[in-house]
């Protein structure tokens, strides 16, 4: 059995420390199991980290892997099928390190023929959906039993799976296309609006869709209600090619215009217009915390979204990419890859830089991971962080990883330098 050197955890005195903090604020395999690792370990300072549980998943070059739930999917071209068929491998993840050394066994696995790239998995009640871009389309769904693997339907078009149980479904094109709710085990439509080739987006509320806004490349804006398509509020904003593009955020429809340096804000309800601000460089916009960042060139700032008012400017970051207890997590390009730094809401001031990290993909109220090269000895080191208290925690550092890191909770799968998948779960 080949045994590979997980390391230990522990600061990493080799790299180097970053830059001093300014004075002032500025702005997302495998055949043989090789081992099974189940490791309590601590921290440089003797502060103690929650057991990790790992494993060695079999894949082969080539395959994806997705995490959701308690499940692991392993998706990888079918040995002995037609070019473009696929096996899709169910795992699930032990809450505890297994006894033995034996391979983990998928709970189901299924074929599916005329696949084109997996880059997405959304489950829901009875059904996991995989999102699959194709050459000849702009991508379809498709749908799996949860248990069984079974294959349930397959539509164009790309999902989105509410809490609340709500699936709809989008497609998209420059002739138009259609928002649709659908019936997740049979994939049959319940209601259909069709778009302009300016789509529609969706107003959310705790990751709930509120509404939906089809928004056309000229004429009126339509804003329908989620569970039954119906119309609630039309308005001919004035749009045109010319205009820029449309952001919704909080319940506000946000028409961007860069070449004219502004940002309108209407209401979604009524959509009557509330403000106007005039944002030089003025790029795209989006929610960080209770604010609204608007990037452009290598800043952003920070906009009232009640007033459109500025409230302040981050000089030296590119833009937020979440929000805890007040504080901001922010990033600006490094000759090393992306630095995070933590931001008081507030004012905009610095409270904390953590360094080059690459941060994993992650949902609301989940854990934020990131991962980074090994300083020396070769392998990832994985850490938490922690928006809150300003600080990265190191979790582990793996050196029989190679990168080609993803996340989902407390669960991190990476490439190992075999070719195999390692699993790691970090519990809170």
């Amino acid at each position: 059995m080949t045994v590979i050197d997980l390391g230990e955890v522990r600061d990493e005195p080799d790299r180097e420390a970053p830059p001093p903090r300014p004075p002032r604020a500025v702005g997302r395999p495998l055949r043989v199991a090789l081992v099974l690792a189940f490791l309590v370990a601590t921290v440089a300072a003797a502060v103690p980290v929650p057991a990790r549980v790992g494993l060695v998943v079999p894949a082969r070059l080539g395959s994806e892997a997705f995490v959701h739930g308690d499940r692991l999917y392993v998706v990888e071209p079918a040995e002995g099928e037609t070019e473009g068929t696929v096996e899709v491998r169910a795992y699930a993840l032990p809450a505890r390190a297994p006894a033995d050394a034996a391979p983990p066994s998928p709970v189901w696995r299924s074929r599916v023929a005329g696949a084109g790239r997996f880059w997405q998995v959304q489950t829901g009640p009875g059904a996991v959906l995989f999102s699959v871009t194709g050459d000849q389309d702009d991508g379809q769904t498709i749908a799996l039993d949860a248990a069984t693997g079974r294959g349930l339907w397959r539509q164009p078009g790309y999902p989105w799976w509410d809490p609340a149980g709500i699936l709809l479904m989008q497609t998209g094109g420059e002739e138009g296309g259609a928002v649709r709710s659908v019936d997740p085990a049979s994939g049959r439509a319940l209601w259909s609006v069709p778009t302009t080739r300016g789509g529609a987006t969706y107003s959310l509320r705790h990751g709930r869709v509120e509404r939906i806004v089809l928004v056309p490349a000229e004429g009126r804006v339509e804003v329908r209600d989620p569970r039954s398509g119906a119309l609630t509020h039309a308005a001919d904003l004035g749009l045109d090619e010319a205009s820029g593009h449309v952001v919704v955020a909080y319940d506000l429809l946000l028409v961007v215009r860069p070449s004219a340096g502004m940002v309108t804000a209407y209401g979604l309800d009524g959509l009557r217009r509330r403000w106007e601000a005039r944002v030089p460089m003025v790029e795209h916009v989006t929610e960080c915390g209770e604010l609204l960042c608007v990037p452009g060139g290598n800043r952003f700032v920070a906009l009232d979204p009640a007033t459109g008012a500025l409230r302040w400017v981050g000089d030296r970051w590119f833009g937020v990419l979440s929000a805890q207890d007040g504080r901001l997590l922010a990033v600006a390009p490094g000759p090393l890859g992306d630095r995070l730094g933590v931001l008081d809401a507030a004012t905009g001031r610095e409270v904390a830089d953590l360094g080059t990290w690459q941060l994993m993909t992650w949902h609301a109220d989940e854990r934020l991971l990131a991962v980074r090269p090994a300083a020396a000895g070769g392998g990832v080191v994985v850490a938490e962080l922690d928006v809150a208290a300003g600080r990265a925690r190191v979790l582990d550092v793996l050196r029989g990883a190679s990168g080609d890191c993803r996340s989902r909770a407390d669960t991190l799968v990476c490439r190992l330098q075999t070719g195999e998948l390692g699993v790691w779960r970090y519990p809170g």
